[in-house]
């Protein structure tokens, strides 16, 4: 009997597998479409960022970026949030002041190529917890940040871009096509490594290279996400 319990037990085991596979894994369009975007990432990686050196996460990046910034110029972080990775950068920046700009009301339209829709991400305006030297300009990206540079002259020294859609990234790098300079770092927190990655914050900084002129070279990459670094030259 125990034998045949057995038996039994294993042919529901392997009935119950063959139902979750086929039900489940076999019709889940998003898993393929992540493991084919991954493939994008490892390509791209491959064939363009050789010289790249890959970090552990986007904290480590985030760090290693700012210690390849120039000493002086603006430290700007676009797409605040929970503040965690501004509050990463004030701590590595010392006594410099670090910008954050974010609207806290979430996405402001959907995020196409993915599942987060308009709202996505929103705090109800509220905001988050950051050290004494950060500095938060809340509100639509191009609402703060004419007056912001009116304010604040000099150049970028680190600028980064969380901004998730291509609409948002666009708005930022239109207003500060004339801060950023050879030397200039540029940390994208979703650059590539998720479906439809082509179509945003990759999208706009091409475009931003092509009508800039400038030139550029890969710094690193995190092991983890999309989270990537460049530095004009």
């Amino acid at each position: 009997m125990a034998i045949l319990s057995r038996g039994l037990g294993a042919g529901l085991l392997a009935r119950a597998y063959r139902k979750l596979l086929h039900s489940f894994y076999a019709n889940d369009l998003a898993i393929d479409l992540r493991l084919h975007a991954k493939r994008e990432a490892i390509d791209y990686i491959v064939a363009h960022m050789g010289e790249a050196t890959m970090r552990r996460d986007r904290f480590d990046l985030l760090r290693f970026a700012l210690s390849h910034a120039p000493a002086d110029g603006l430290i700007l972080e676009f797409g605040v949030e929970k503040g965690l990775s501004i509050r990463t950068l004030a701590a590595a920046s010392g006594t410099r002041t670090v910008h954050g700009f974010d609207s806290f009301r979430g996405l402001p339209e959907d995020w196409a190529g993915t599942a987060e829709a308009k709202g996505a991400f929103d705090r109800r305006g509220r905001l988050p917890k950051v050290p004494a030297n950060v500095r938060l300009h809340v509100g639509w990206f191009d609402a703060t940040l004419p007056a912001f540079l009116a304010a604040h002259a000099g150049p970028v020294a680190l600028l980064h871009i969380d901004c998730d859609i291509y609409s948002s990234t666009r708005t930022v790098f239109g207003l500060l096509h004339d801060r950023l300079k050879p030397g200039s770092v540029i940390v994208f927190d979703e650059y590539f490594n998720y479906p439809g990655w082509r179509g945003h914050e990759y999208k706009a900084f091409r475009e931003f290279v092509a009508t800039s002129g400038q030139r550029y070279r890969y710094l690193g990459y995190a092991a983890e996400k999309g989270h990537v670094a460049v530095i004009l030259h």
